[in-house]
């Protein structure tokens, strides 16, 4: 069912009655992040049901802000922003660093999700860094959530595989779930994750020294959260973190 009306002349108004519904705001974050087909979107919105996402996307046709271009057939759909869901995009994308700066303060357990994290991950790699070959690394994720996921890293497009692709590992990177996540999101540097014993990398150590570079982080992660309990500090659960894994890693000497 679409949005009811306001019922006022106000822009605001307006245009929160196609922005302001659920989901809205998500797929124009996904469209705007370079997810195109309806597969890829599903991927992106874990939670969404495949009736809801093409009501939505149908709807976002109607306004304006997305259209369908077709390939060879009409089964090759790509959904693209239209120069007014461009726009809209750059709300999205303020919205998010505004959350980033004054709302997402913590991840709770319930939120963790190494496979659309990865998803993310996969999409925001630094591939004029990546080496002419390809490069396999796979991330046993421990901890709260336990998972194992593949990053193909190659030029001219790296893919996540949440199956064994079959292929030589080169990476082997175990991570405590809810660190990665924190490291993803601008909670915890790489650096101090691996000082803390909450990631490490396995694997020649020319690639594993590249690793860092190769991963571009969230495109809110640049962004500090101005909680005033973490102002001028490192955020509350990174300290908690590495205070835990150091503790009981000295338990163990």
């Amino acid at each position: 069912m679409p949005m009811r009306s306001y019922g006022q002349f106000c822009p605001v108004a307006k245009a929160a009655e196609i922005f302001a519904e659920r989901w809205t705001p998500l797929i124009v974050r996904e469209l705007a992040c370079g997810s195109y087909r309806f597969n890829e979107l599903e991927r992106g919105l874990p939670g969404i049901s495949r009736s809801l996402l093409s009501q939505r996307l149908r709807a976002l046709e109607r306004a304006g802000i997305v259209e369908r271009q077709f390939g060879t057939t009409n089964r090759a759909v790509r959904y693209r922003l239209t120069p007014a869901g461009q726009e809209l995009s750059d709300v999205v994308l303020l919205l998010g660093e505004w959350g980033q700066r004054w709302v997402n303060f913590e991840i709770s357990l319930d939120e963790l999700d190494p496979t659309l994290l990865m998803w993310d991950v996969h999409r925001r790699i630094n591939v004029p860094l990546l080496p002419d070959r390809r490069v396999v690394a796979q991330f046993d994720f421990i901890g709260a959530r336990r998972q194992s996921i593949w990053l193909i890293l190659e030029r001219p497009e790296p893919s996540v595989c949440f199956k064994d692709p079959g292929f030589d590992v080169d990476l082997f990177i175990t991570a405590d779930t809810m660190a990665l996540h924190r490291v993803w999101i601008g909670h915890m540097s790489y650096a101090n994750a691996l000082r803390a014993g909450l990631i490490d990398v396995d694997g020649p150590s020319e690639l594993t020294r590249s690793l860092p570079s190769w991963l571009a982080l969230s495109m809110f992660a640049p962004f500090s959260t101005a909680h005033p309990t973490t102002t001028g500090r490192a955020p509350t659960g990174e300290r908690r973190e590495a205070e835990r894994a150091l503790t009981s890693r000295s338990g163990h000497r």
